[in-house]
């Protein structure tokens, strides 16, 4: 069972296979056959009462989280059970605070599981002042509903605020990640957009902070840090006038990673994508890197005539993501220089307008085998192309870290050469990674995707700014081909792609498998989910509706 967090409104990407030399040329694309969209799809629907905002599953139940509400639904979208999280002040907040003046909503701005303690879904909401829900879903004597045993997950005592470990999002949105092990961990970026403000009272109350590890404690009562080391803040000079946003995290590894778009640099007002890097196993930040990651494309009748200022030399580079997706490919996927079983990050991005992190109309996708993400981590901090992070620290001063085992997450990691085993870097080279099938995405803004293997091959979901979906099967020479699984009958592959909106796509061909997420306000800070399932089914949504999108024959997805 796979599930996808995706931050953001969507418009249609198309998967390509990267090629390992940044220097070369985009391939050719095949032209497309003509889609017939006036083809319709009657498909099983749930509406909620308010805008769906997350989705999560686990043991077959898809959870929810929307606008005041949490609901736990079955494989056909029946309504098994929901929770009603606000609007305050008819529903008392978790995080306390002064009351509110009028009708406050809560929206979901986190939503995850856990299954060491007991069978658990976490929700986390804007008007909670950051403190988390906790609904057991089954402690090992019967399963339990959405709405049966729910509480506020923070040790506060009546009224008095909670401790500052249990602030765990900001309303201006979070990612937030469950890393288990023996203990639970949660791992949390929290979000700083300018303008955008939080629940009333969350300012007085105090604020999460910005990147930080907190482990459960064994009462089951709250969470806890293990030193002020457990988290990190931006510089109080940047607080309010600087975008950080957190799109994307995944765990793959020792390793767990966020991914961010944020200022280029001290100073700059151009904007551009970083990865995060972090060891799983500190209780403690004691090793943060990140890196700048772009998307570009080289094209020849583009050096032949004069370009934009971002066309330069016939390069055009896609600076801000908009979506990813982890996953482990398959025997055939067609990616030079990966294996099978390798974790593979699928990153759509965008160009952005100068100066600004607001994505534009033209999008690309791009693929980045994690082994190459960590091979680059480990030649940049061991060349000592590396600085302090001035966002964090208030420097951005030549910084080095340059040992051998500095990516293996070892608890006495270079103790031998003389360091202390710890680290917080900013890498200062770019790691780029060429994209396919540019020319399919003019005036196209990618904001969803989801991946899977179909028969060992690749298969996108991907969505687009207004609602359509395109499936992309990757062809077998390895060039990014936008072909699709067939009717799922014998297994076959038709070499046809499926976009449609609202249920249309190809005559006589079933929708696809997976999910894609539609628009949302550009104004809204809180983000929306994906999920695919691996038995030949998914979910999408458009505002209060969710619809489930499943393939004919799904054992031929299995």
């Amino acid at each position: 069972m796979k599930f996808l967090w995706l931050d953001a409104a969507c418009l249609v990407a198309v998967l390509w296979a990267a090629g390992p030399r940044v220097g070369a040329e985009c391939d050719p694309s095949p032209q497309p056959p003509k889609l017939n969209l006036s083809v319709t799809y009657d498909l099983p629907t749930f509406t909620a009462d308010s805008p769906i905002q997350n989705m999560v599953t686990l043991n077959g139940v898809i959870y929810v989280g929307a606008v005041n509400r949490i609901y736990a639904l079955s494989p056909n979208l029946t309504k098994l059970s929901e929770y009603r999280t606000g609007p305050r002040p008819d529903v008392e907040p978790c995080g306390g605070g002064p009351a509110a003046n009028g009708s406050v909503d809560n929206h979901n701005v986190a939503l995850l599981v856990e299954t060491i303690y007991d069978q658990g879904l976490f929700s986390c909401g804007s008007a909670d002042r950051g403190v988390c829900r906790r609904h057991v879903l089954d402690d090992g004597t019967r399963p339990k509903t959405v709405d049966e045993e729910v509480d506020c997950f923070s040790d506060r005592r009546g009224r008095g605020q909670p401790s500052d470990p249990n602030r765990v999002v900001r309303p201006s949105g979070a990612r937030v990640l469950n890393v288990e092990s023996n203990v639970i961990h949660f791992f949390a970026g929290n979000s700083e957009i300018p303008g955008v403000t939080g629940a009333p009272g969350a300012q007085a109350a105090g604020e999460p902070h910005t990147m930080s590890v907190r482990k459960m404690k064994t009462s089951q009562n709250g969470f806890t840090f293990f030193s002020h080391r457990s988290y990190i803040d931006l510089i109080p000079a940047l607080r309010g006038n600087y975008f950080l946003r957190y799109v994307y995290s995944f765990h793959s590894g020792p390793f767990t990673y966020f991914l961010t778009v944020q200022r280029a640099g001290r100073g700059s007002q151009a904007y551009h994508t970083r990865i995060v890097r972090m060891c799983s196993s500190d209780l403690q930040i004691r090793r943060y890197v990140e890196m700048p990651l772009q998307c570009i494309c080289t094209d020849k009748r583009r050096r032949r005539r004069r370009g934009s200022p971002s066309e330069q030399g016939g390069v055009r580079v896609f600076n801000v993501l908009q979506a990813a997706h982890l996953a482990k490919v398959g025997p055939n996927a067609n990616l030079r220089g990966v294996e099978e079983g390798d974790d593979v990050l699928f990153a759509a991005f965008a160009r952005s307008k100068p100066d600004s992190p607001e994505p534009t109309a033209h999008s690309a996708v791009c693929a980045f085998p994690l082994k190459y993400i960590n091979d680059l981590f480990r030649k940049y901090m061991q060349s000592c192309n590396t600085a302090e992070p001035y966002h964090f620290t208030g420097s951005s001063n030549k910084s080095c870290y340059n040992v051998t085992s500095s990516d293996d997450c070892g608890l006495h990691e270079g103790l031998n050469e003389g360091k202390e085993g710890e680290y917080r870097l900013e890498v200062v080279q770019d790691a780029q990674r060429l994209e396919y099938w540019q020319k399919d995405l003019t005036d196209t803004l990618v904001t969803s995707i989801s991946v899977a293997m179909v028969h060992g091959h690749i298969v996108a979901y991907l969505g687009t700014e207004d609602g359509r979906h395109i499936q992309t099967f990757e062809a077998e020479q390895g060039n990014g081909g936008s072909e699709a699984p067939g009717d799922g009958r014998e297994g076959s592959v038709t070499g046809r792609p499926w976009q449609g909106r609202g249920g249309r796509g190809w005559e006589g061909w079933d929708p696809p498998v997976g999910v894609s997420a539609p628009p949302r306000p550009s104004a809204s800070p809180y983000p929306r989910a994906d999920a695919v399932w691996e038995e030949g089914a998914g979910a999408d949504w458009t505002g209060q509706t969710l619809g489930l999108v499943r393939s004919h024959g799904a054992s031929a997805f299995r």
